[in-house]
């Protein structure tokens, strides 16, 4: 074997090594992942806005929530670290009928906030166990 050829045969074999390596930013499980979701109650607050809503997620990518205005039913997904929802019906002018929220990292107990996305007002979450 030539020495070029040898070299070659050593970048291809690492090259094959370094492939069949896991990567390192693999999605997470989402049944780890989101286990307390699962098991628990998503609490949804905009006080500016005098709504809520309790959001039950199912480990089929479905979900279902009765707030103060109805019941709402749809699927999920999970997107970059967060939950994303997705209305099976329109939601008003207000609401985006998909909206995504933090999940990765969020256990029963915790509480977070976030800004929402048409009307700028502060959403409230609290992840409840228990449904």
């Amino acid at each position: 074997m030539t020495r070029y050829a040898s070299e070659l045969a050593g970048v291809i074999g690492a090259a094959l090594i370094f492939a069949a390596a896991p990567a390192a930013h693999a999605a997470p499980d989402e049944a780890v992942v989101l286990a307390d979701f699962f098991t628990g109650t998503l609490e949804i607050d905009v006080l500016a806005a005098g709504w809520s809503t309790k959001r039950y997620l199912a480990a089929d990518h479905t979900y279902s929530e009765t707030g103060s205005d109805g019941p709402v039913r749809g699927a999920w997904t999970l997107q970059d670290g967060k939950v994303c929802t997705t209305a099976d019906r329109p939601l008003g002018d207000d609401r985006l009928k998909t909206y995504c929220t933090a999940a990765v990292g969020k256990h029963a107990g915790d509480v977070w906030r976030a800004e929402d996305p048409v009307t700028g007002n502060t959403v409230m979450f609290r992840l409840s166990p228990g449904r």
